[in-house]
């Protein structure tokens, strides 16, 4: 039996996959985190709520191997004993974004970054985020540069060990090559800073001595390197094939295009990243289920549900606000950490549920502003496989689907990275990848309806309208 664990944005999250009878068990719960800004999080915290979780669902079972994932772009600095220097700085955390707004402004960097590391110059990165401590003060010489994966990892084995898959979101990887991008350390002055020896998505360390009392487990057991849940969920929902794509709207939202070889946008408006079997083509918002929720608790107050504000959303509905999903800043197409969000053309006649469907589709218009860059580079998709909260929603679903025109499968995992990481560990162990427990269901099928095609081309004239006029920097629209 094997135990997948992992430290998403917002939850710890537990799986237990037997092979032998295809028993699937899910657990998840939500990080207690201290402060007021979950972007920036107490790293051993999280690995001990994680941990917390997994000895809960392990309890008298017998483990013979534990599987990792995580989220890319996070950044902790640590001794050479995994103690803390800083906390961990996840995607969301923007404290670079000036620094990088000035770095932008130089064309030849912004392009040779690029092209280098298929990652943009964004506050994301933490490549830049390493960049803002040093300049703030911080001496990073001899210091252990990790994210909330690796240190999983590195504290339930002693390895400090990651994999090209996570690491292509650091800013650091040589895109083209999959190793660590010497000229581009030495470029930015960070050779004294250490980084995690980079394996196989397939290798794995033994469970450590202290980490195995924490999960009630014997030590020994094979760890496997950590996965990107990004990545993973390419790989379970069986999304590795050149034009293939899967459509992630959760917490923030992304689209991502396997493709044979890195490919890089002539726009910069693209990242290419690694699966753990392959080059991705990609595009991600910072802003999606976090908009959503924020809409909600602003709109409606924290004792509304979701499902009582359904019945209250129409596609009939012309003439609302225009949402500008910035509110995190902005990733794709534009790359503009310092852009900012917000409901555009208010009139007094717009009701609460006409600002909440306005931010639905403020979402899907970035996301498909997203989709059209990522098909002007790669072609278009052979399949899309759509995943995350929007599921809860059938207005939602159904909307997004005729916005982009496209048809679109329904993935029938829940949870599409838990599943990839289960399959990246049948493959550790030469199994097949493909079980009758992870494959039983035909997917669902979501069709554009072609009769709302005019109202979405019309209402994505005016997200791009709006979206040009409120570029940072770009006078009066800009304020």
């Amino acid at each position: 039996m094997g135990q997948r664990l992992e430290a998403s944005t917002t939850s710890a999250k537990t799986m237990l996959f037997d092979t032998e009878s295809g028993v699937l068990a899910v657990r998840s719960r939500r990080f207690e985190v201290d402060g007021p800004d979950s972007a920036v999080r107490d790293g051993d915290a999280i690995y001990t709520q994680m941990m917390a979780l997994g000895r809960e669902s392990a309890a008298g079972r017998a483990i013979d191997l534990i599987v990792l994932s995580g989220t890319w772009h996070g950044l902790t600095l640590r001794r050479a004993d995994l103690s803390p220097v800083t906390p961990v700085m996840e995607w969301p955390y923007t404290g670079a974004q000036d620094l990088c707004a000035r770095l932008r402004a130089d064309q030849e960097f912004m392009w040779w970054f690029y092209e280098r590391t298929g990652c943009m110059v964004n506050a994301i990165y933490p490549v830049f985020k390493l960049l803002h401590l040093a300049e703030g003060g911080h001496d990073l010489d001899g210091l252990l540069a990790l994210d909330q994966s690796s240190l999983n990892f590195a504290r339930l084995t002693g390895e400090v060990w990651t994999n090209p898959s996570l690491a292509s979101g650091t800013g650091l990887l040589n895109a083209h090559t999959a190793d660590w991008d010497a000229e581009v350390i030495a470029r930015l002055g960070l050779e004294g800073v250490r980084l995690p020896e980079l394996r196989s998505a397939t290798d794995t360390a033994p469970l450590a001595p202290d980490a195995a009392v924490l999960l009630g487990l014997r030590p020994g057991i094979p760890v496997l390197t950590p996965g990107p849940d990004g990545g993973l969920s390419q790989v379970g929902d069986l999304a590795t094939e050149p034009g293939d794509m899967t459509f992630s709207m959760g917490t923030s939202g992304a689209l991502r295009f396997s493709t044979l070889h890195p490919s890089l946008s002539p726009t910069l408006s693209t990242w290419s990243y690694r699966s753990p079997v392959g080059a991705l083509s990609g595009a991600a918002t910072s802003g999606c289920g976090n908009c959503v929720d924020w809409a909600k608790e602003r709109l409606f107050g924290s004792s509304t549900d979701y499902a009582e504000i359904e019945p209250l959303l129409s596609a009939d509905k012309r003439s609302l606000p225009v949402f500008m999903p910035f509110l995190f800043g902005e990733r794709s197409p534009g790359w503009q950490d310092q852009r900012r969000g917000g409901l555009l053309e208010l009139q007094p006649q717009h009701s609460r549920a006409d600002m909440y469907q306005a931010v639905l589709e403020g979402i899907v218009y970035s996301l498909y502003h997203c989709y059209k860059e990522l098909t002007a580079l790669n072609g278009t998709p052979r399949r899309i496989v759509l995943s995350g909260g929007v599921l809860s929603s059938p207005y939602w679903t159904q909307l997004t689907s005729d916005v982009f025109g496209a048809q679109m499968e329904v993935s029938s995992r829940q949870h599409s990275s838990v599943v990839g990481a289960v399959r990246m560990g049948l493959r550790s162990a030469g199994l097949d990848e493909r079980h009758p427990a992870l494959d039983d269901a035909a997917p669902r099928i979501v069709a554009p309806r072609l009769e709302r095609r005019e109202q979405y081309d019309e209402g994505f004239a005016r997200y791009l309208d709006h979206y040009s006029r409120t570029l940072p920097g770009a006078g009066e629209g800009a304020r």
